[in-house]
């Protein structure tokens, strides 16, 4: 037993004293107080008294009680008189958590590369059940059990939406908050794969092509080697002067885009020489660019001599590429193509009739990357 519970204090809480003639007994109520546990241990502010298996307060001369038990101390008149000042007042159980949507925004994504973003929640009672109103990026799909975004976008933009999620709870909770997903284009690079040959010793010009990412774009030789005197800029133009017999192997251009993080796509291309002749109108194009519905397109046609005069039709007699043009003065086919698709056509340069006019095959992919 604890120092300061004295004689005169355990007589006070444990029972009654009676004193005759200088000789006092002592009459103990023990059925007031709380059992010890197995251990023999009491709450704090409570010592086990071995002998008798209860736990008795700490108190006495050094102060007053601090461990009575109102369950079994608040009935007889005691210390307290009944009065109850514990200390939890019968506070009620919180509950759960308030349930919460966390705001974390679901990052960029890109045409035709694999998307995921899973919605995060707090608090509430799982599990969770979702939702998503608005539109979704075209080509994604909501998984209302996980709460995931996932799929292949097909379109690029700026998607809005709203998603809920409700838990599971006696009495559900609800939370909700709006989203934006913008899917950028994918980089492509246009080519052509086969450049505009180059006469030997001749000045030379072509200019490469890229589509979808964040332009400007970054152009380089990522492997193999061009014809010597001709070299590639960074910004996709080709120029110089070569002596070469029939051409070069393949090689291979990077280009890079402006976005952060930036997209980077590599190309095999092809480089040839022609010889020409002064007899005859020598067309030096054998391909063009791809081209992506929607975006702005320019390529020049190329031939020798430079001034012609240009004609195209399609190979089938079917409609030329919806939304582009060709300038029979310049040979520049431009415009905005309207529609995918793959596209052969015949062009044909005639040298005001003083030369045989030159007929050439091309193809024009519009696709959309």
């Amino acid at each position: 037993m604890k120092q300061g519970l004295t004689w005169l204090g355990l007589a006070m809480l444990l029972g009654v004293v009676t004193c005759t003639g200088g000789a006092c007994t002592f009459q103990p109520n023990l059925s007031r107080f709380p059992a010890c546990d197995a251990q023999g241990a009491c709450a704090s502010g409570w010592t086990c008294l071995a002998s008798e298996g209860v736990c008795l307060p700490d108190c006495g001369e050094r102060g007053p009680c601090t461990g009575e038990d109102p369950a079994s101390m608040g009935t007889d008149g005691g210390m307290d008189a009944g009065t109850d000042a514990g200390t939890d007042a019968g506070t009620p159980d919180a509950g759960p958590a308030r349930l919460v949507l966390i705001p974390d925004a679901p990052g960029p994504g890109t045409e035709t590369v694999s998307y995921f973003h899973r919605f995060q929640v707090s608090g509430g009672t799982p599990p969770y059940t979702f939702s998503a109103t608005g539109e979704l990026p075209a080509g994604l799909s909501f998984d209302t059990g996980r709460g995931e975004l996932s799929g292949k976008p097909l379109t690029a933009g700026k998607s809005t939406f709203t998603v809920e999620v409700v838990d599971q709870g006696a009495e559900p909770q609800r939370s909700s908050q709006e989203f934006s997903v913008s899917i950028r284009p994918v980089l492509h690079l246009a080519g052509p794969d086969v450049l505009v040959f180059f006469e030997s010793g001749k000045d030379y010009v072509e200019t490469l092509s890229a589509t979808g990412g964040k332009p400007p774009y970054t152009f380089e030789l990522s492997s193999g080697a061009l014809p010597s005197g001709i070299v590639l800029r960074g910004n996709g133009r080709l120029d110089g002067a070569a002596y070469a017999g029939s051409g070069t192997p393949p090689f291979e251009v990077r280009v890079t885009d402006s976005d952060e993080p930036p997209q980077t796509r590599v190309r095999r291309l092809q480089l040839t020489s022609i010889a020409c002749s002064g007899g005859e109108v020598c067309i030096k194009s054998s391909a063009v660019p791809d081209g992506r519905v929607g975006s702005t397109y320019t390529h020049a046609l190329q031939s020798t001599p430079a001034s012609v005069t240009w004609t195209w039709k399609k190979t089938d007699g079917g409609a030329l590429p919806p939304g582009l043009g060709l300038n029979a003065g310049t040979g520049v086919i431009s415009g905005a193509p309207t529609q995918v698709g793959l596209y052969e056509f015949n062009v044909t340069a005639t040298a005001g009739g003083l030369l045989p006019p030159a007929p050439s095959t091309l193809t024009l992919r519009l696709m959309v990357y």
